[in-house]
């Protein structure tokens, strides 16, 4: 794709996603080394409570609104033409999207005035792997869209191959990240030194209420587990994503907590903090790119039961450092649960200590920020 060169003088990126919380928890070490290399960093996001932090950090924010759970065509064109219009303002020398929408209209709009884009498939969802009408018409706009884009970034080796037997990324642009990676300083064993242990054995679930999230099974294998004695406890840690087809609504969130050994703690900044209090971490999701609080846990140095699926097969190694089940199966999930409970404490304390040991090799976020920089530069250095 033949594009405008970048310029020495001008160092303006731009990063976008359907929302700032996004850009924030998963991007922060990135933002805030462009802009301590000097880069102009505009993000576009919607305004929500966020957007502030974002502009705290010192990047540029410019607010909208992707209508995530919408399909009409308009308001997805209305997308297409903001990016087109602010696009057209900034002039930004490298333009990087994550999320689907992004990906699709920012690739678009970028392509119109020359500016090379750089994408990120987070994880194959419904939207890709269905076979109803919106199924269809995503995959027709990522073969539409894709080809302009500079480079593709993908998180799995199954979404990789996915992408490219289906013809939705050519090869060429298409390359291997794993996730946002994990912050090593943030996250590591000394934190869990210093806190306050439960008595009772603690899992944790932390990311969005979402039904393809696999919550509402997780919900009856505890209810299953817990029946006869509370054997375990639950704590739940994150926010409703009510824009999102798969939301559990707020009344059956809060109808949670008053089952034995649950708790909905809703949304947290600092959740290095919440792990540091758990015993395990429990994913129990659909589908995923490359689930960060896996990464996270195993940082921590905590196993984990994660669904048979791309993106969390591709952390944990079932029996190394944690259990794998079979998904959309409350059954399996208690059995993995039990599992995990009935094991003595030097078998738990070998899967953390493997965890920890694979996490630091593969998925050190110095791994994704470095490419981010790579990218800009190999991009420059093709003009020169």
């Amino acid at each position: 794709m033949a594009v405008r060169p970048m310029t020495l003088l001008t160092k303006t990126i731009t990063l976008s996603a359907n929302s700032s919380w996004y850009l924030y928890n998963f991007r922060k070490t990135t933002l805030r080394e462009a802009l301590l290399r000097g880069y102009k960093v505009i993000c576009i996001s919607p305004e929500d409570s966020y957007h502030l932090k974002l502009i705290d950090m010192g990047c540029i924010h410019k607010p909208m609104n992707f209508y995530s759970s919408s399909k009409n065509p308009f308001l997805d064109f209305i997308i297409f033409l903001k990016f087109f219009l602010i696009y057209r303002k900034i002039k930004p020398d490298m333009a990087f999207h994550f999320t689907i929408k992004n990906n699709i209209y920012g690739t678009l709009a970028a392509r119109l005035l020359w500016i090379p884009a750089v994408n990120n498939v987070s994880g194959l969802g419904t939207a890709f792997i269905s076979f109803s009408l919106s199924s269809i018409i995503v995959k027709l706009l990522y073969k539409i869209s894709q080809p302009f884009a500079y480079k593709v970034f993908c998180q799995n080796n199954e979404d990789y191959d996915y992408l490219i037997n289906h013809k939705l990324v050519p090869k060429k642009n298409l390359a291997l990240l794993p996730g946002s990676g994990v912050d090593l300083k943030r996250f590591n064993t000394n934190l869990n030194a210093t806190a306050n242990r439960n008595s009772i054995f603690t899992f944790l679930f932390a990311g969005r209420m979402l039904k393809d999230k696999g919550v509402l099974e997780l919900i009856d294998a505890v209810r299953h587990v817990n029946q006869k004695k509370q054997r375990c406890k639950l704590i739940l840690c994150g926010f409703s994503d009510v824009d999102n087809i798969s939301a559990i609504n707020q009344e059956t969130l809060n109808s949670f907590s008053l089952i034995q050994g649950i708790e909905w703690i809703g949304p947290s900044d600092s959740i290095e903090e919440v792990l540091a209090l758990v015993d395990c971490v429990v994913l129990p999701s659909y589908r995923e790119g490359m689930p960060k609080i896996l990464l996270e846990a195993g940082a921590m140095g905590l196993p984990s039961l994660a669904s048979d699926v791309p993106g969390c097969r591709d952390v944990i190694q079932d029996g190394v450092n944690g259990l794998l089940f079979k998904p959309k199966n409350v059954q399996s999930l208690k059995k993995a649960i039990e599992h995990m409970l009935s094991m003595k404490d030097s078998e738990r304390e070998r899967m953390g200590s493997s965890a920890k040991r694979i996490i630091e090799k593969h998925f050190d976020e110095t791994i994704v920020v470095n490419t981010f920089f790579s990218v800009l530069q190999e991009y420059e250095e093709g003009f020169n």
